[in-house]
């Protein structure tokens, strides 16, 4: 089932399209990045395309110079886990920023790229949940209005291009390259994960929870003492960065060697197998199914690399708390239910506060690219911007131990706010 969205943009005159002043005073900056590929000729990229270039055509030229940036931008890496406080520790635009019909123009175009069921993930995450603690708490800082957008390289002129989601519980990296879309990282959560809002009962993730579950219950006693890892630590291991303001740590060549461990796909029995591969293909098909299905080759010509690690206190249910993760040279999925602290701590349990996130490990060395495509490898082996010599040395890139999910004005100080202004209506 699709949505479009109950949500609409709070300015909903025609403040943020384009005038013939704006056309006359463009104030964005053409680029080109090494590595960039001609346009495709396929028929789905071309649609992507022609709604991407409709979008940003929709926009004024100042909201199109906040969202517009080139491919070897720092802005690629800067999404995170912080709820946008006041709609402004974000880059680009926030959903506020934009009329009913550019927004609708962008949820139109964003269904392009996802499978229906992760459309609606998206829309439960963004709308829904969002939503509800917009409400229980009082705090717009949860607000599904400060959602962000930035776009990368142009697809008027280049067959490389993308754009990023992101927000408190969404943040989603999408890339066409050529032939190639992929939209990782793709990281996704819910605080509450199940619950109704507005009259709609939602739960997220019940496919990635009942399949986690079914997977562990048909373990063989053998399967279960490789698989299950001796901590309690249910934390996410390469999931959002810290901050507000810090860059992915876990982009370009981030080593994954030591996560080749729990149960091998190859010790796996037959129906075991079965169950981790329908619990991978539901984080992998979240994506549209014609690049899901490309991404699945890569992934399955490795399925002996593969390996299934879980976290419990308990055998798990829909109602306890517990992690996985499934490692494979060309998928990192990883699960969790986090605890509930902050604002949000006496209103909803444990279990109902989940994180997920999917990323291609390594950068595979294939035309295609890991999390980010080949720009990542680019930047990491010295192209366009050192960036690692950028966070390593700037002051203002410093982590923070005050984690994420609750760094609210009024609950803890904040890291660091971007200065950028929006138009709220």
């Amino acid at each position: 089932m699709i949505f479009l969205g109950l949500f609409v943009a709070c300015g909903s005159d025609d403040s943020g399209s384009s005038t013939d002043d704006d056309d006359d005073d463009d104030t964005t900056t053409a680029c080109e990045t090494d590595g960039e590929v001609d346009q495709s000729t396929d028929t789905e990229i071309e649609a992507m395309r022609e709604a991407m270039v409709n979008f940003r055509a929709s926009l004024s030229s100042t909201l199109l110079d906040e969202a517009d940036n080139c491919l070897d931008n720092e802005r690629f890496y800067l999404w995170h886990n912080t709820p946008n406080t006041s709609g402004t520790n974000r880059d680009g635009i926030i959903y506020n920023d934009l009329t009913d019909a550019q927004l609708t123009a962008f949820k139109e175009m964003l269904q392009l790229f996802l499978s229906a069921e992760g459309y609606e993930k998206v829309y439960e995450i963004t709308e829904l949940a969002e939503g509800w603690l917009e409400d229980s708490s009082n705090m717009d800082a949860w607000s599904p209005g400060y959602y962000s957008i930035d776009m990368f390289g142009d697809p008027e002129t280049s067959g490389s291009w993308g754009f990023q989601l992101d927000g408190h519980h969404c943040a989603i990296n999408f890339l066409v390259h050529g032939d190639n879309v992929s939209m990782v990282p793709a990281f996704m959560g819910g605080e509450p994960a199940e619950e109704t809002y507005n009259g709609i009962d939602y739960n997220i993730f019940e496919n990635e929870k009942a399949l986690a579950i079914a997977l562990y219950s048909g373990m063989t006693d053998t399967e279960l003492s490789s698989a299950l890892i001796s901590t309690t630590d249910r934390d996410l291991r390469v999931g959002a960065a810290d901050m507000s303001g810090d860059p992915d740590p876990y982009r370009g060549t981030y080593d994954y060697s030591g996560f080749t461990t729990g149960l091998k796909y190859s010790d796996m029995s037959t129906d075991t197998q079965a169950n981790v591969i329908a619990l991978m293909k539901e984080h992998v098909y979240n994506l549209t199914d014609t690049f899901a299905d490309d991404w699945w080759t890569d992934i399955s010509a490795n399925l002996d690399d593969t390996y299934f690690a879980f976290v419990y206190d308990e055998a798990p249910s829909t109602t306890s708390q517990f992690y996985y993760r499934v490692y494979n040279p060309y998928l990192w999925a990883e699960f969790n239910t986090e605890d509930v602290t902050g604002a949000n701590e006496n209103t909803i349990a444990d279990y109902n506060h989940v994180h997920a996130i999917t990323r291609i490990p390594n950068n595979p060395t294939t035309d295609n690219g890991g999390d980010y495509g080949i720009f990542a490898q680019i930047i990491n082996n010295g192209g366009p911007r050192t960036l690692l010599e950028h966070y390593a040395l700037a002051d203002h890139h410093n982590l923070s131990t005050i984690k994420f999910d609750y760094t609210v004005e009024g609950l803890i100080p904040e890291h660091h706010n971007h200065d950028y202004s929006h138009n709220h209506g």
